[in-house]
């Protein structure tokens, strides 16, 4: 049984409006003389689930305290729906809450931690027990319900908080890193679960992080963050396969770098070779990247299929890490590395080989080389 919010809408409204459910319009945000976040504009569709993903210092943690409204943008508009919440209070905003620390009282059991939302609504005592109980069937702890939180686990706690969040029904689900204190493995768990019910309970929720893997496995859209602006906002199969920016290439997902060029003529060349890539390209220096497991290591003569580029180099490191062999290879003055799964029977090159990397051109990224 999942809770379900009750919403219909305004017969005014447009098919456009009830699609876009969260929107930030013009949104700055200025501490002293410096603009933390010059100005942002985003929509978040109803029942998506959006993250807001970069670097500490980026802007995404005070871009989610806005929306929240924990500190009040210096300008532009936060609107949900066709309601303007930007100076609104927080308990007027309808929003659910999932912070990093938890934030459960340690002195109530589960079932009061997860009450008190309700309790402060003025929700009667019958009703409040019973959505209780449905909640935290929803986050299977309903066995668990007497409990303090000091006699859970991390997990625990965390399905707690969000049981205490999803509990009141809010309009939008806001998270703020709730998985960084796990372990990986709970982690992983967690992000099953908590979009498992996300998708579930259909509702609108904002997911911050600095964990490419959450925002990758999660979320529907990914708002890529760097230095107040937003970088690239997409699916994650757009962010991946054709990041904007040498930045956002970097930050999602892993990468090699190589510095190359290309002529007027439109070849492209790299470590004096030359290379395949699709589409157009910016003539002059650039910065070529591909992803190390997309890029094969090959013996110095073996063939390379029609489509695919070849580098030839000098092998200089190979690391272990489990489920992956990490292969440095050196052509010129760049290095790549080539990510291969384990299997008994491979046979590696001796460091100090002279070995060809390759990759298919459609794996070929090409930047200006002043991009960032």
């Amino acid at each position: 049984m999942m809770l379900e919010r009750n919403m219909t809408a305004s017969p005014s409204r447009t098919a456009k409006v009830a699609e876009d459910h969260l929107v930030l319009s013009e949104v700055g945000m200025t501490f002293g003389t410096a603009d933390v976040i010059p100005s942002l504009s985003l929509a978040v569709r109803r029942g998506e689930m959006v993250a807001f993903l970069g670097p500490s210092g980026c802007g995404k943690t005070t871009t989610l305290r806005m929306i929240a409204g924990l500190i009040a943008p210096s300008r532009g508009r936060i609107s949900v729906g066709w309601r303007d919440i930007t100076r609104l209070p927080v308990h007027e905003r309808d929003m659910g809450l999932v912070f990093q620390s938890y934030a459960l009282f340690p002195h109530m059991t589960v079932s009061q931690n997860v009450a008190f939302g309700l309790e402060m609504r003025g929700i009667a005592k019958r009703e409040i027990r019973v959505r209780v109980e449905t909640a935290l069937e929803m986050v299977q702890l309903g066995h668990l319900s007497d409990r303090k939180p000091r006699a859970l686990s991390g997990g625990q706690q965390q399905r707690v908080a969000l049981a205490r969040a999803l509990v009141v029904e809010p309009s939008i689900l806001l998270l703020d890193e709730p998985l960084s204190n796990l372990d990986a493995k709970l982690r992983d768990e967690m992000r099953v679960q908590i979009r498992s019910l996300q998708q579930q309970s259909g509702i609108t929720a904002v997911f911050v992080t600095h964990d490419q893997v959450e925002a990758l496995s999660m979320c529907d859209r990914i708002v890529v963050m760097r230095g107040g602006h937003i970088e690239q906002f997409g699916t994650p199969g757009e962010i991946y396969e054709h990041p904007a920016t040498p930045f956002v290439a970097s930050f999602v997902g892993r990468t090699n770098r190589l510095s190359g060029v290309v002529e007027p003529s439109g070849r492209l060349a790299a470590a004096g070779q030359g290379l395949l890539a699709e589409g157009a390209l910016p003539v002059g220096q650039v910065q070529i990247m591909m992803r190390p497991h997309r890029v094969a290591l090959l013996a110095a003569h073996e063939h390379v299929p029609p489509g695919h580029n070849a580098l030839r180099g000098r092998l200089t490191g190979i690391t272990f890490v489990g489920d992956l062999i990490q292969a440095n290879v050196r052509v010129g003055e760049d290095e790549i590395t080539v990510e291969q799964p384990t299997r008994r029977s491979t046979a590696l090159p001796l460091m100090g080989a002279e070995v060809t990397v390759s990759w298919e051109a459609g794996d070929t990224m090409v930047f200006a080389g002043g991009a960032t």
